[in-house]
């Protein structure tokens, strides 16, 4: 039960870091300066480990990353969307940045571009401010577009010191879903006031055991 619970715990400790930003940074994060009508959604699995491996509590220690490859099959050039969802523990209440802001991007025609672990983490820098330095993450890449996309999750695995043992590559569904999408100004690198190390040193979630990369 302990481990279930280390993750959301120290997703709650960087809620709480967030909360106290002052409110003139928060509000910069909700200025909306452009909508993209979307018809579909794909909603890709991402589990990654960037700073150090993962440390056998949500999952099996070892390391672990994702792609996610985007193609555009049409012969349009058109803007999607993509956003992050964090995994917390069922039943938890979602902190203040379990969920960027979405982000855009141009797919040309015929045209392909991924989304890997550290473009990922990237979303996470800077929000209201504070840039998230994660030793690993679970979560969802949300990808929003007008158009049907082909989307597909590379996932691969080895132990702490090894090469790649096992490669997974899994086809996203798409699921038919109308949306306005609003989005927010990126916010500058110069606006970044602080790093945060997520889980801290010493979280539960590294189960008492020294960070070993």
């Amino acid at each position: 039960m302990k481990r279930a619970h280390a993750f959301d715990c120290a997703l709650l400790a960087l809620s709480l870091a967030l909360i106290g930003i002052p409110a003139s940074s928060r509000a910069q994060a909700v200025k909306s300066n452009e909508t993209i009508k979307t018809e579909y959604q794909y909603a890709a699995k991402v589990v990654c480990s960037l700073l150090v491996p993962h440390q056998d509590g949500t999952l099996a220690k070892g390391v672990y990353r994702t792609i996610v490859n985007i193609h555009n099959p049409t012969r349009k050039r058109f803007a999607i969307a993509a956003k992050v969802a964090l995994a917390t523990e069922f039943g938890s209440d979602p902190g203040p940045f379990s969920v960027t802001p979405f982000k855009k991007a141009e797919l040309q025609a015929d045209g392909a571009m991924e989304l890997n672990c550290f473009d990922v983490a990237g979303y996470f820098c800077p929000i209201n401010g504070v840039c998230v330095d994660f030793a690993f993450l679970e979560g969802f890449v949300v990808i929003k577009s007008p158009e049907p996309l082909d989307v597909v999750g590379v996932y691969t695995a080895r132990h702490s010191n090894g090469e790649v043992e096992t490669m997974d590559v899994d086809v996203v569904p798409e699921r038919k879903l109308s949306e306005a999408v609003e989005l927010t100004a990126p916010e500058p690198k110069s606006e970044i006031k602080r790093h945060m190390e997520f889980p801290a040193k010493g979280s539960p979630a590294f189960q008492g055991k020294e960070q070993k990369k």
